[in-house]
């Protein structure tokens, strides 16, 4: 008798114990009490949630809207040309909204807490954007590794404004993703360097299937260009205190990329149009093979200057803080 009461009173600890870690872990708890490796996997799991989830979500109100209209994206039918692009900036948006509303039904936490705040740094964001892939191409380009042809003959505006909707669109989901939810929850309890370390993963992982095949020294001068340009995205969110400076560096960084000097953006050639027609010249580390320019090793240099430039601006500022704290 007393063996069998040890049994059950063993199962009750276990399940005590087992649904404690559950809960604890669960992306719909709040507390921040417990430990840190939990801590982690709960912020992971969120992250999960809001990426798949939102997508999934995002994607099956898109094709819903689809059947009014007369198609039915479940036998291949979508939109294509300018209504296509408008389309999918709402399969951006969507997710974007649905991480927002993580944040503020669930997380129960104000958007200002996640640094969506302060929109006009978005311009100030697109500025640096716009100036370090401008230097970037500029350098490859005068060493021969990327040729331009000239402008582009009767080029398509309207396509082009609305691509740039897209990469508006498309930024603004993957820094609310990146440095809205995962650096923003993990930085008040592991500090700011482990939360840029597993933000950076959160938004370096992705790109790595597009460098299949690009050869060992272009895939590791990717790899170390996609931290450098989420280290200056970070940062520049935390010298603004604003989200809105990140997402406007990334959107514009994009936008030249491939619809003013048409070139690929992150291994993904593309196939909308830009205003001047460049390419580049063989596959080397010049220019980035596969994955463009975004892994050339003159694109390292460009990224570390500037990484370390805003590095020393932001320890500047903290230091500043404190001395008036003090």
């Amino acid at each position: 008798m007393m063996k069998t009461n040890s049994i059950a009173i063993g199962k009750i600890k276990y399940q005590s114990k087992a649904g404690s870690f559950f809960k604890s872990i669960s992306p719909f708890n709040n507390k921040k009490d417990i430990p840190t490796r939990l801590f982690i996997i709960k912020n992971l799991l969120a992250y999960l949630l809001c990426n798949i989830g939102g997508m999934v979500i995002g994607t099956a109100i898109v094709v819903l809207i689809h059947y009014p209209l007369g198609k039915d994206p479940l036998k291949g039918e979508a939109f294509e040309g300018y209504a296509g692009l408008l389309f999918t900036m709402l399969n951006y948006f969507l997710p974007s909204l649905f991480v927002m509303f993580y944040w503020r039904v669930i997380g129960k936490k104000k958007l200002s807490e996640m640094y969506v705040k302060r929109g006009v740094y978005y311009f100030i964001g697109c500025f640096v954007g716009g100036v370090l892939v401008t230097l970037c191409a500029g350098l490859i380009l005068l060493t021969g590794a990327v040729k331009v042809s000239g402008l582009t003959s009767h080029p398509d505006y309207l396509a082009i404004a609305l691509n740039g909707g897209v990469w508006a669109f498309q930024s603004f989901h993957e820094e609310i993703l990146c440095r809205g939810l995962a650096f923003s929850c993990l930085k008040d309890k592991l500090g700011v360097p482990a939360a840029f370390a597993l933000s950076t993963a959160a938004f370096t992982i992705p790109h790595l299937s597009s460098m299949k095949g690009a050869g060992v020294v272009v895939t590791a001068a990717g790899i170390v260009n996609l931290m450098l340009i989420s280290a200056i995205f970070t940062l520049i969110m935390l010298l603004t205190e604003s989200l809105w400076a990140a997402c406007g560096a990334h959107f514009l960084w994009n936008f030249f990329l491939g619809n003013i000097f048409g070139l690929t953006v992150s291994g993904a050639v593309s196939e909308s149009p830009a205003l001047i027609s460049a390419e580049s010249v063989g596959r080397n580390v010049l220019n980035g093979g596969i994955f463009g320019i975004e892994a050339s090793i003159i694109t390292t240099m460009v990224l570390a200057a500037c990484t370390a430039v805003l590095f020393f601006a932001w320890r500047k500022k903290n230091m500043e803080k404190a001395t008036v704290s003090a």
